[in-house]
């Protein structure tokens, strides 16, 4: 198995990891009707995962304080998502380890940031794949910089979008082989940043999605 990518390995970046390839880094249970989708993973570039498979798929939300304001977004979600019977899972947009997105890389002394745009290209065929092996049915956006990404890597299929009032919409995607998967794109800004009206708000649409769609935990 290869573990390791390169695609950006230009730019001062690389994913390392000893037992996973980049389309398994899902937290969680990796074929859940549910995912959350943040930026990147924290750590200093050049990190190396040492997590197994088997240690992402017994990742729970209580392990991180970043989880924890999904509480106010939908208890029920939260809920389902700490339960045995999990059908949620998270990941991120890119791979790579870095302590800020785009990431800093030191060039002679100085501090020089890298073009987000070649990094979330380059990464996007690992997130094409986990979906592509997964099959989502919903995929929630963690911060307005993710949820762009996703709107231009996943755009509306209906023509004349206001895309600056979209809170959600359905989508699909077309893979190599000719398979097409329909899915939800729910969009947020950073769930905890934004206040509690807002975290609910988007708990109620994701529920009334949920139910439209006949989803089950």
């Amino acid at each position: 198995m290869n573990t390791t990518c390169s695609k950006c390995s230009s730019l001062g970046l690389q994913f390392y990891s000893k037992n996973i390839s980049p389309a398994e880094y899902i937290e969680g249970n990796s074929n859940a009707d549910i995912w959350i989708i943040g930026l990147n993973p924290k750590n200093e570039i050049g990190h190396i995962e040492e997590r197994t498979k088997e240690d992402f798929e017994k990742f729970t939300p209580e392990s991180h304080p970043y989880f924890a304001d999904f509480k106010k977004v939908s208890n029920d979600l939260y809920e389902n998502w700490i339960g045995k019977n999990n059908r949620i899972a998270h990941t991120d947009l890119v791979k790579c380890f870095s302590n800020s997105f785009p990431p800093e890389i030191n060039i002679e002394g100085k501090l020089k940031k890298l073009k987000k745009t070649e990094i979330i290209k380059n990464c996007s065929e690992h997130l094409y794949k986990q979906i592509q092996n997964s099959k989502p049915k919903m995929i929630i956006c963690n911060g307005a910089p993710v949820s762009w990404e996703m709107v231009r890597i996943f755009p509306p299929k209906k023509d004349n979008v206001d895309i600056k009032s979209l809170t959600s919409y359905k989508t699909d995607v077309k893979f190599k082989n000719g398979e097409t998967h329909q899915f939800w794109i729910l969009l947020s800004g950073f769930i905890g940043r934004i206040d509690d009206w807002s975290k609910r708000r988007l708990g109620k649409e994701i529920e009334e999605i949920l139910e439209k769609e006949a989803i089950k935990f």
